[in-house]
């Protein structure tokens, strides 16, 4: 797999994750086209990276030098802010609005404003700072309320977006938070008191996430019993999706016997079942008719692709529901399209070995390349540092 160094701005890309402050601003004095640069596999920018690590005196540095305040990462369509309001640093932040970053892009794998980014989205909660005070500067700036930042500040908050846009509690985030709805979202987060506002303005208590999940059935899954009670109280229905929770495959086969499911749903329980290695599951869901090689939307590492559940087991490293969906038909290299990894690149990223002996059973390409770093899967593992992946594909040529 080819790395940063050799790609345009690939030293200020390395000083820049190693935390090398000095050396990075050197680099960007010394050479202020780098701040142009673009990071090969995600399609970030130098100020994206330094900017989610809090690095002031590297952003300072870019932004004098002439960085687009403005650019966003191919991958996540992200701007500079919404890394700084993720990892809660108030002065990059505050930089950044000095220089006119705006307020008001959402990105395209949660669909949300850095607002948003500041108070709803936990991608790197292990390097958090202050998020609520990048919120407090956000809104000090004129940073609008949606639905979903509104709701862990009260009732009356959530109400007032509503009144301002009934259509709000029908709103999604993006696909990366599964599109859940503010109902789905106040579930996840234990937002107990949210639960019967949000269905008295209009909430559909059985809107499925991407994952297929309804709230009652993101309630069972939380083990919150009180949420669950709440939801039954509110109108809330048993049904397959909490079958497939609770683990009731009985009652599951049943109701999709008595209700068939449409495709794209079927496809979103079969992606869930094959990611938390439940091959009993596959099974209810293959036998009522879900497509094998069906795609759901998913990130593969940081780069967004349509894949079929053979990429989830894979990526995962479960080898039982794997071999569960080889033996119902699918396809060993996962259906993959022009550059896309194949479930034998993931699992040898991850360094799966069992996996990687089932899809080799199978047939599964060695020579497959992808199209961000035109890498087959042994470059896959030996970038990852998987000795022992690597050493059996390599037996395998």
């Amino acid at each position: 797999m080819t790395s940063h160094e050799e790609s345009p701005g690939s030293a200020l890309f390395e000083a820049i994750v190693r935390g090398e402050l000095d050396a990075a601003v050197a680099q960007v004095q010394a050479e202020p086209a780098l701040a142009q640069a673009r990071d090969p596999g995600l399609g970030s920018t130098p100020l994206i990276f330094a900017a989610h690590r809090g690095q002031l005196p590297v952003v300072a540095a870019l932004l004098q030098a002439g960085a687009d305040v403005h650019a966003r990462e191919a991958a996540s369509d992200t701007t500079a802010l919404h890394w700084a309001a993720e990892a809660g640093i108030p002065a990059v932040a505050e930089l950044l609005l000095a220089h006119g970053a705006a307020l008001e892009p959402r990105d395209q794998w949660f669909a949300l404003t850095p607002l948003g980014w500041a108070i709803v989205v936990r991608w790197a909660p292990q390097g958090h700072q202050d998020r609520p005070a990048v919120a407090r500067l956000l809104r000090a700036a004129g940073a609008r309320e949606d639905i979903f930042t509104s709701l862990p500040t009260g009732l009356d908050a959530v109400r007032a977006i509503v009144a301002a846009d009934p259509g709000a509690v029908h709103q999604r985030m993006g696909f990366v938070s599964a599109s859940m709805t503010a109902l789905h979202l106040a579930v996840a987060r234990g937002l107990k008191n949210s639960l019967k506002l949000l269905v008295e303005l209009g909430a559909d208590l059985h809107a499925h996430t991407d994952d297929g999940l309804t709230a009652l059935a993101l309630a069972l899954a939380r083990g919150d019993a009180a949420q669950v009670e709440l939801l039954h109280g509110l109108g809330a229905r048993d049904d397959v999706a909490t079958a497939l929770v609770s683990g009731d495959l009985t009652t599951m086969e049943q109701r999709l016997r008595a209700s068939p499911q449409p495709p794209a749903l079927l496809a979103c329980w079969l992606a869930l079942a094959a990611k938390n290695g439940r091959p009993e599951v596959l099974g209810v869901l293959l036998r009522a008719g879900a497509e094998v090689d069906a795609r759901t939307r998913r990130l593969l590492g940081e780069t967004p692709a349509e894949v079929t559940a053979l990429h989830l087991a894979a990526r995962e490293g479960h080898t039982a529901a794997l071999l569960h969906l080889l033996a119902a038909g699918a396809a060993v290299d996962g259906l993959a399209g022009p550059g896309l990894p194949t479930p034998l690149h993931v699992a040898a990223g991850h360094g799966h070995v069992e996996v990687v002996r089932a899809l080799l059973g199978h047939g599964a390409a060695l020579d497959a390349r992808e199209a961000v770093y035109g890498a087959t899967p042994l470059q896959w593992a030996e970038f990852n540092e998987q000795a022992e992946v690597a050493a059996l594909l390599q037996g395998s040529a």
